[in-house]
């Protein structure tokens, strides 16, 4: 199938082969026909027609199948969720959505430029309209893409929140590295307990280090926890002695 994806969807529909009463076959005849009558009443007098010979469960199906084939349009889900019917007068796009609601399915109405519209845009209710006509590749179609716009979804939120975590320790690790090399320079630092002066030297050592990697850098090597408890006191201790400065 080549062209747009609305187009590949229409052929696809009409390339099903199955087996019709004569109530739905004709149904779904009158429908295709609507893109050869150029007269609108003629149209409306057509859809109003076809819904009054609705006599088993499968004609409203064909019904909106071959309205579809010949008034609608869709997107393709990859790139938004949008179905819509198109209608050359208010008139015939309001017998259209009388028609539909009776039935079960409600759709918004619009207006573009000289054209009447109806449309949905939930991708639930769209696939609900696929599942009428018995559209199941289009239906697997949408269903695909909400999966793999959820899975990047979630893949750049949780990038967000790494990015967002990488940022947060930097800035730590930037104010850790900048006081401990104040102290350095001052000679302030040799007043710190040993276990600190470690920790200082490998925080200033290793500015990129986070915490777990800082830890496992110390002999014997220390918990996440113990790395920031033994920061917490060097920016303590760096306060301190400013404060009496």
């Amino acid at each position: 199938m080549t062209g747009s994806y609305a187009k590949a969807a229409k052929e696809a529909l009409l390339e099903v082969t199955e087996k019709r009463k004569k109530c739905c076959n004709r149904i779904l005849t009158d429908m295709l026909s609507l893109n050869s009558i150029d007269d609108s009443e003629e149209r409306i007098n057509v859809l109003i027609a076809s819904s009054q010979h609705f006599k088993c469960a499968s004609c409203f199906p064909h019904f909106l199948k071959g309205l579809f084939i010949s008034s609608g349009n869709v997107t393709n889900p990859e790139k938004a969720y949008h179905l819509e019917l198109s209608f050359k007068t208010e008139v015939e796009r309001d017998c259209a959505m009388g028609i539909l609601e009776d039935n079960g399915l409600p759709m918004k109405r619009t207006k573009r430029k000289n054209r009447f519209l109806l449309y949905i845009k939930d991708s639930t209710q769209i696939e609900d309209f696929f599942a009428v006509i018995g559209a199941n590749r289009l239906a697997f179609d949408l269903m695909n893409s909400k999966i793999i716009r959820e899975m990047r979804g979630d893949a750049n939120r949780q990038m967000n929140c790494d990015m967002a975590n990488i940022k947060k320790t930097l800035k730590a690790a930037g104010r850790h590295v900048e006081l401990i090399g104040e102290m350095m320079e001052k000679g302030t630092i040799i007043r710190l307990p040993n276990d600190l002066r470690e920790t200082a030297r490998l925080r200033y050592e290793n500015t990129q280090a986070s915490m777990t990697d800082l830890g496992l850098l110390h002999n014997p090597p220390i918990s996440k926890s113990g790395v920031k408890h033994r920061l917490d006191k060097i920016v303590d201790f760096y306060e301190e002695i400013n404060h009496k400065e």
